[in-house]
């Protein structure tokens, strides 16, 4: 989790103060690997990027990445989730290929399916994305799809204001 550290600040919406709130939230794994069962899990494969898992006789492979949605009260500064895709093998093979060169930030972004549940009204798993490679040492970005009407989408698209990020927080952290 990251942080946007610990100065107080008052909230233009509900006029409380607020402190130091987090700036990225995140799932550890994709969905379908903290659904599968034990057996599948040992078969598989998870580190902090990657994921492989056979699920029914098809291999699935996932890519973590960071949605980021501009903080509007905060020019330059953005929340990320930071979240799973499902990708295709060729698309998973494609990056693993040039996972160390700086060139890959140049590679045409990859089609992949949100396969975590954000808290949202509306589930968030299986929107459409275009994952976008960054050079090694960043988390590649990931771009929803415009044309999905969906909350996540529109706060990607337009922004949230710091007390939306509250109230992420609070959602998230009880």
């Amino acid at each position: 989790m990251g942080s946007r550290g610990g100065n107080e600040w008052r909230c233009g919406t509900c006029g409380e103060p607020h402190q130091g709130l987090v700036t990225v939230f995140g799932a550890q794994a994709p969905d379908v690997w903290l659904q599968a069962s034990a057996t599948e899990r040992k078969a598989g494969e998870l580190s902090g990027d990657v994921c492989v898992l056979e699920v029914g006789g098809e291999r699935h492979y996932f890519l973590r990445g960071h949605i980021e949605i501009p903080l509007i009260d905060s020019p330059g500064e953005v929340f990320s989730w930071s979240a799973w895709v499902s990708l295709s093998q060729e698309s998973t093979q494609k990056i693993a290929d040039n996972w160390d060169d700086p060139a890959r930030a140049s590679m045409p972004p990859v089609f992949g399916w949100l396969c975590n549940e954000l808290p949202y009204e509306t589930p968030t798993t299986s929107i459409a994305t275009h994952v976008h490679n960054r050079v090694p040492g960043m988390v590649p970005y990931i771009e929803l799809d415009p044309s999905i009407d969906h909350p996540l989408v529109r706060e990607q698209a337009s922004g949230i204001s710091l007390h939306r990020l509250a109230e992420i927080n609070k959602a998230v952290m009880g």
